[in-house]
């Protein structure tokens, strides 16, 4: 053996690596499934100017993925150049990529999906008279002749990682990809809504939209035909958004029906996914998601989309204020009109509902008269209901039925009638008239209060109504000077395992503005000296471990702590099904729930009321 030889057997060399395996390692970043040729290949199709595309899938993609459209189509003599590494006409210098228009940039896609496919592209331009037909299989070009076209291009990908078996296997089940190919679809068919989309899977066709349709028609046809999705718009610093969003009950387990897109690029964006989540507050049930779609206008200066070789991730140098115009956007949006039922309280001389405004301008216009006092009885529901809730008129205290109970408004607090001071008690009022616009009717089931406001039937569920109140008093408390607690007659001391003493630790400052006067008291213990008031009824060593196990709980789903810590005094104090309510306590906890900043659902997103209307109360009886 020569000396070189021996060189060549022990000494690893560097060495260009050929062509055909540079692809095939780029398509490894590229093209992770069916769905991502799909993805590029669309992408491509909007960058010609297409506004018509149509999708087919044979087998999930494993077997064909074709994708027609109508764009300039590609030359004769610039067709096999598309598919030379990093070949594009997207971008020309290095300034280019601080300004990306377009879907694609790399010159990556056409190669890679061709190197690990059997792929067939036919395409023409107006100007020409007819088209060019060009065949890869694994890479390596079989054929290039011209052939009679349409306008546009035509490529089909067929059998997708023959050649790269170890790849092939890694995929999911059919109609797991199926699912995936199906998602992308309709986001590519979302983000630009004013192209027109044909998919079709298997044969079968999934959708088809014509071009020319607004966003809304877009979005409600694919997401969920019949529903309806309420627009929200605007434009503050960095950002202007164009989307359309589900009511609060349209909510999924997941965020499958959540579609973000920047500068019309579907994105993934846990940042500005929060930030949708966040607009709906406690509307949303926890570990539930909204769906609806979001475009997201920003300078192109400002966005970083050569993050990954896929394009679905992107960094943004303003993404604090991005996430910032998202939730307040969509949080204004909820507001408006129609989108929550209302529950008018109140009405004008003329027996009507007034119009006058809520108390915050957010709802002017859609909740009328909601928290007036009724007309020629100035003092109904306003000084009385501050403190302690009254008999009925006509009732004293020693007339009223052993099973009822009162509730401290101060507090939220179920009390006894022993526990009403003397001095607190003001005098009876007379009963609202039957022309008021919120009647009270009775209650069912020891946990739904019923009201009346002309042709329709409002239930409020006590219990939620008075969570929602308790959770938002003891907020504000929180950030005052702190909540109302109640000493304990003597210290009580509580062990805590080492999980709940870093939640202690965490949550201590926020646990004695709530109410609580805690301190360590030594390594593992605890010591409590006072407890919130509304809970002075419940035993302090129970109380504390479950409301750090609240903590703890609610924590892992992303709550906020100070919210977390709120939740869980307002959810342990609320009255309870089986706490029966006089009438007066029953309008009382209606008007406080009124002055709720939200007043439709508590903290974990259960409703506080439902709306029954004559019309649907008729249907049931046949009578529609």
């Amino acid at each position: 053996m020569t000396a070189a030889e021996n060189r060549d057997k022990n000494q690893p060399w560097i060495r260009p690596l050929p062509e055909r395996l540079i692809n095939k390692i780029a398509a490894g970043e590229v093209v992770e499934r069916p769905a991502s040729v799909v993805k590029e290949l669309v992408e491509n199709s909007l960058d010609s100017g297409a506004d018509r595309i149509e999708i087919l899938i044979e087998k999930s993609g494993g077997k064909l993925i074709k994708i027609v459209d109508n764009g300039c189509g590609i030359g004769e003599d610039q067709i096999e150049i598309a598919f030379s590494r990093h070949a594009t006409s997207k971008i020309a210098e290095f300034n280019d990529l601080d300004r990306i228009l377009s879907y694609g940039f790399r010159g990556e896609a056409l190669p890679s999906i061709a190197s690990v496919s059997r792929m067939r592209m036919v395409s023409r331009t107006a100007e020409s008279d007819s088209g060019t037909e060009i065949i890869f299989e694994g890479g390596v070009l079989q054929s290039k002749k011209p052939v009679a076209a349409p306008k546009g291009t035509t490529i089909e990908v067929g059998d997708l990682f023959f050649n790269t078996p170890a790849r092939r296997k890694f995929l999911k089940a059919e109609t797991t990809e199926a699912r995936h190919i199906s998602r992308t679809a309709m986001a590519l068919a979302m983000g630009r809504y004013e192209v027109g989309f044909t998919y079709q899977l298997n044969g079968r066709k999934v959708f088809s939209q014509p071009p020319g349709l607004g966003l809304g028609e877009r979005v409600q046809a694919l997401l969920a035909p019949g529903k309806k999705f309420i627009a929200v718009s605007g434009e503050v610093g960095p950002v202007a958004l164009e989307g359309f969003i589900g009511l609060p009950d349209q909510v999924q387990s997941n965020r499958n029906g959540q579609y973000i897109f920047i500068n019309g690029r579907f994105i993934y964006s846990p940042m500005i996914a929060h930030a949708f989540a966040l607009g709906y507050g406690e509307l949303l049930p926890r570990g539930n998601f909204p769906i609806g779609a979001l475009l997201l206008t920003v300078d192109p200066a400002e966005i970083d989309v050569n993050v990954h070789p896929a394009k679905t991730e992107v960094r943004l140098t303003r993404d604090r204020e991005i996430h910032s115009t998202v939730h307040r956007l969509i949080k204004e949006t909820l507001r408006q009109d129609g989108i929550i039922p209302s529950m008018p309280m109140g009405t004008s001389p003329s027996g009507h509902a007034p119009q006058a405004p809520f108390a915050r301008q957010d709802y002017s216009n859609r909740i009328p008269g909601i928290g007036q006092r009724a007309a020629g009885n100035t003092e109904f529901l306003g000084e009385m209901y501050r403190n302690v809730q009254p008999p009925m008129p006509g009732a004293s205290a020693d007339t009223a039925p052993p099973d009822v109970v009162r509730v401290d408004t101060s507090t939220g607090e179920i009390i006894s009638e022993t526990d009403i001071p003397t001095a607190a008690t003001p005098q009876a009022v007379d009963a609202p008239s039957s022309t008021e616009a919120l009647r009270y009717v009775g209650r069912f089931s020891d946990l739904y209060l019923l009201f009346q406001s002309g042709e329709e039937l409002f239930v409020v569920d006590q219990h939620t109504a008075h969570e929602r109140i308790l959770f938002e008093e003891t907020l504000q408390k929180m950030d005052d000077q702190g909540a109302v607690a109640q000493n304990l007659l003597l210290p009580v001391q509580v062990d805590l395992n080492a999980e709940q003493m870093s939640l202690f630790d965490e949550a201590q400052e926020l646990l004695n503005k709530s109410g609580f006067a805690i301190e360590l008291f030594g390594d593992t213990t605890v010591r409590i000296e006072a407890i919130p008031a509304v809970l002075r009824k419940k035993s302090p060593e129970k109380t504390i471990l479950a409301v750090i196990d609240d903590i703890g709980s609610l924590k892992k789903t992303g709550y906020d702590l100070k919210k977390a810590i709120a939740q869980s005094v307002a959810c342990r104090s609320a009255v309870m099904s089986g706490d029966r309510l006089t009438d007066q306590e029953a309008l009382g906890l209606v008007e406080r729930l009124t002055k709720c900043e939200n007043m439709y659902s508590c903290p974990h997103g259960r409703p506080t009321f439902v709306k029954i209307s004559r019309a649907d109360i008729d249907r049931q009886f046949g009578r529609g």
